[in-house]
């Protein structure tokens, strides 16, 4: 398994981000269940007509999901190929926005705080979660994103200028570009926004964090 793992709120789809190359099909995720696990394998497939030497530079991210035929429930969750325990966000505690610049729409990738989250992906040692949104992916013009992650029991950064956002103490970076994240502490859990847009005001940046809804 490559990343972190969403788990909706019936406890059936799990989806995880993947990398692969244009050597490769988009790998699939599958799942394995008794009445007491989970073991989930993530299957890569190069094609077939590809000689060994073949340089394989191009690389693709996105998104791959699963349904069980069960809930997870009690059931203990296992990457299939190295054994490690799998601990899964849930979606029914994800921070939605209830605002977001026109043109703006659900991505198929993830696109992590301080970085696009550059393959190969790692698990965080807690369940943690990032939602993307993009404005114009793969349709010309200026691209832009806002990316929400959540940490449950995570310390939020307190690095940049200390703002407040509906009440809530928060912390706000703005880099050059175009960036910004602001982070703040909700409900047991460690809230960053992040926008990567040169089209952005900071006052549109700060009306998106402030309307995070859960």
């Amino acid at each position: 398994m490559p990343g972190d793992v969403l788990m909706s709120g019936d406890g059936r789809t799990l989806t995880t981000p993947v990398d692969w190359t244009d050597c490769e099909d988009k790998p699939q995720l599958a799942a394995e269940e008794t009445a007491h696990t989970v073991k989930l394998t993530l299957t890569r497939k190069r094609h077939s007509f590809l000689s060994r030497d073949t340089v394989c530079d191009d690389r693709h991210d996105g998104l791959v999901t699963t349904t069980l035929s069960e809930p997870v429930g009690n059931r203990k969750m296992t990457d299939a190929v190295t054994g490690s325990v799998v601990i899964p966000f849930d979606a029914s505690h994800l921070e939605r926005p209830r605002y977001l610049p026109p043109g703006y729409a659900p991505a198929d990738n993830v696109i992590a705080p301080g970085n696009r989250s550059d393959p190969p992906y790692t698990r965080a040692r807690t369940p943690s979660w990032t939602t993307t949104y993009q404005r114009n992916r793969d349709k010309g013009g200026q691209a832009g994103y806002v990316s929400i992650t959540e940490e449950p029991g995570g310390i939020p950064q307190t690095h940049g200028t200390a703002i407040s956002l509906n009440g809530r103490p928060a912390h706000l970076q703005e880099r050059p570009g175009g960036s910004r994240s602001a982070t703040w502490a909700d409900k047991g859990y460690a809230v960053t926004v992040e926008a990567g847009d040169p089209l952005m005001a900071r006052d549109e940046f700060l009306r998106i964090a402030e309307e995070i809804h859960r």
